[in-house]
């Protein structure tokens, strides 16, 4: 009687074992076999974040690299070639990416027609619609909606881990509106109104909460000033008596730091995100994290209380 109770057990033990690595064989199976890939580092994070460990998620364009100069490299249309969907803001703002996606064959989904835009102060008739300032990643009620397109998107292609979505998108949704308010209150009374950047990547945020970023670069981070601009900036720099100079690490520009010497002005970090260093990634640190840092320097620069 023993041996027979004992013989059941092991076989349910058995039988259940052998379900559950089947299910877990399917679960990593199906991991496996999903790859999205996105373009710009906004997206990633938000992707990722809204995913978790259900889908693998890679990026077009990797840590460290400047965005609006970005080429596509046959390599790359190899690694979206084996993707199940491409994620991008869309080709008014990433005029490449139609390209690619014609090449590779790949399923598009594009977000810019459905975000909130503001038109550029600057003429760049290289990169796509130049009418449009691409930095729409630093508005937290379009981040808001990325979300929701994304969550929505996935929820649809994968309705297995839907719940799973959902309730990371109501996370990540309410990091970007606490943000929003966060933003809104610590910028609300400054003395001054004007900070200075080497690139010109803030025009949401000064709409938004009420500030001038007087950039030394254009819309995109590889623009060049010339000297007339330069002695404007300095004429500028002493009229309103600025103290700091505002760059993204990621960027590099001898123009500003030329700039800042000769006018005494000390540098501060201000990220504009559209990609992270290798060097902050390792470092844990991520969009949510360097924008909060964006409003400590903020509130420096523009002497908030």
């Amino acid at each position: 009687m023993k041996k027979a109770i004992w013989l059941i057990l092991v076989v349910f033990v058995v039988i259940i074992s052998i379900l559950y690595l089947k299910e877990y064989n399917s679960a990593k199976s199906s991991k496996d076999s999903v790859t999205i890939t996105t373009t710009i580092y906004p997206l990633y994070f938000i992707t990722k974040s809204i995913v978790g460990d259900k889908i693998n998620i890679k990026r077009l364009i990797k840590p460290g690299n400047e965005i609006h100069s970005f080429s596509p490299t046959p390599t790359d249309l190899v690694e979206v070639s084996h993707s199940d969907l491409l994620i991008s803001l869309g080709a008014k703002i990433e005029p490449w990416v139609k390209k690619i996606a014609d090449a590779t064959h790949v399923k598009l989904f594009t977000l810019e027609d459905r975000l909130y835009t503001i038109s550029s102060s600057h003429h760049h008739a290289d990169h796509g619609d130049s009418s449009i300032n691409p930095h729409i990643w630093l508005d937290f009620g379009n981040d808001i909606k990325i979300v929701e397109l994304i969550s929505a998107k996935l929820s649809q292609l994968y309705p297995q881990y839907k719940s799973t979505f959902v309730k990371n998108a109501i996370k990540l949704k309410d990091s970007f509106a606490k943000l929003n308010q966060a933003y809104s209150i610590s910028l609300k009374e400054c003395k001054k109104d004007t900070i200075l950047v080497g690139h010109d990547a803030f025009g949401y945020q000064e709409k938004r909460y009420g500030f001038e970023a007087e950039s030394i670069m254009g819309i995109f981070a590889h623009s060049r000033p010339d000297a007339s601009k330069i002695a404007k900036m300095s004429d500028m720099i002493k009229s309103k008596g600025l103290k700091y100079i505002f760059m993204d690490p990621i960027e590099s520009s001898k123009s500003a730091m030329q700039l800042a010497t000769d006018m005494n002005l000390t540098p501060l970090p201000l990220y504009t995100v559209g990609n992270i260093s290798l060097q902050d990634e390792k470092g844990a640190k991520d969009m949510l994290s360097l924008l909060r840092a964006n409003l400590g320097n903020l509130k420096k620069g523009l002497e908030c209380r």
